[in-house]
């Protein structure tokens, strides 16, 4: 299961990296001047935004995560500074209902759809934490509290801000948000031309720290499947003498992610090549976590921690929420062209993985079988 996993894993953070991490950025400097728009200015910014995040991976985690620090403080604070006086301008117009349906021309089923995109997005920010687990002091106590902290953070934020933003706005009147170069700058220069700078610097600053972040997390992966000994070639093991990074998974990481973000972008554009991207490694990253949340109450029990709230009520939701998500990609139809091809290479590649490891361990049944056995209480 672990290398099934593996396989996994390995198609949507390749997808999501590249689909959201460098298209979207791409796109989204587009959108502050979209005659900056064509293949001559997009791919300069793949190249040279897949290029920082290489190397920052290759410097060791200790500058990454410096970085990723002080640069998240400071755009929560511009966040939270535009929200707050959006929310002041918008005066009477402040309503609780923006958190119902009745803004949403599709109701419920509308509701769950748009969650294809944005559920997806979190599953790397939890990566982000656990693929350093085996370089964190006391693991089992850090790691834990990180993924807390992170996420109590990250909904606070991105609540008060997609509030501020909706009543900014006008409740009635989001389909034009969404089909405008960039809302949340319009909205913020609004409130101040300092903010709308500040906003679209700490965006880019976003998005690098995305990129940054699953750098990292995809280079401890590769190298970790290759310390199995299973998915990457066993010379992806090596660690740098100095800096302590698995520098050739980096580096291997980094030539895929160029090769990707050209293909999808030369292929659909920049925009609608990361959103099928983003569409296309859903099932993937979905149906890693659902097994997950099978396996948790069997886990939780062997170790004998089992609780049946944490351990079973709540993963049994997760498992509802995730196959709607999916099912609503599907159901009552499949997108038109060209979100079709995303649905279809998404659930092709399930049946792929389920190949690739059954062929696995019929050449490599000892490391199949072993594989994720490591625990990072084994440090």
């Amino acid at each position: 299961m672990a290398t099934f996993q593996g396989w996994n894993m390995t198609f949507y953070l390749t997808l999501g990296y590249s689909g959201f991490g460098f298209l979207g950025l791409a796109s989204f400097l587009s959108l502050i001047n979209p005659a900056y728009s064509g293949p001559l200015y997009w791919i300069p910014i793949v190249l040279a935004a897949t290029t920082i995040a290489f190397l920052f991976t290759y410097f060791g985690i200790k500058i990454s995560t410096t970085y990723q620090i002080f640069g998240g403080i400071l755009e929560l604070g511009v966040l939270l500074a535009g929200a707050i006086g959006l929310i002041i301008l918008a005066g009477n117009h402040n309503t609780f209902a923006v958190f119902t349906l009745k803004y949403i021309p599709g109701g419920f089923s509308q509701l769950i759809f748009s969650m294809i995109y944005s559920v997806v997005l979190y599953f790397g920010t939890s990566l982000s934490i656990t693929s350093l687990a085996e370089e964190t002091k006391v693991p089992r106590k850090s790691v834990p509290m990180a993924l807390i902290l992170t996420v109590i953070i990250s909904a606070i934020t991105m609540i008060i801000v997609s509030y501020a933003e909706t009543v900014g706005w006008g409740p009635s009147l989001m389909s034009s948000f969404a089909s405008s170069p960039d809302g949340g700058l319009i909205l913020f220069k609004s409130v101040s031309y300092i903010l709308f700078i500040l906003l679209i610097i700490f965006t880019v600053n976003s998005f690098m720290g995305y990129n940054v972040a699953i750098s990292n997390a995809n280079s401890r992966n590769f190298y970790a499947f290759a310390r199995d000994g299973v998915i990457m070639p066993k010379s992806l093991r090596a660690v740098h003498p100095k800096y302590g990074s698995p520098y050739k998974a980096a580096l291997l990481v980094y030539i895929i992610a160029v090769a990707v973000s050209l293909g999808f972008g030369l292929a659909f554009g920049p925009y609608i090549g990361g959103l099928l991207m983003l569409v296309a490694n859903a099932y993937a990253a979905y149906l890693e976590h659902i097994l997950a949340s099978i396996g948790l109450p069997f886990f939780a029990r062997k170790n004998k921690v089992f609780n049946i709230f944490t351990h079973l009520i709540l993963p049994i939701i997760a498992i509802a929420i995730l196959l709607a998500v999916l099912a609503s990609t599907v159901y009552p139809s499949v997108p038109a062209y060209p979100f079709n091809i995303a649905v279809y290479i998404g659930i092709a590649w399930i049946g792929i993985s389920g190949l690739l490891t059954f062929l696995e361990f019929r050449v490599h049944p000892s490391s199949v079988n072993n594989a994720g056995q490591f625990s990072i209480g084994d440090k």
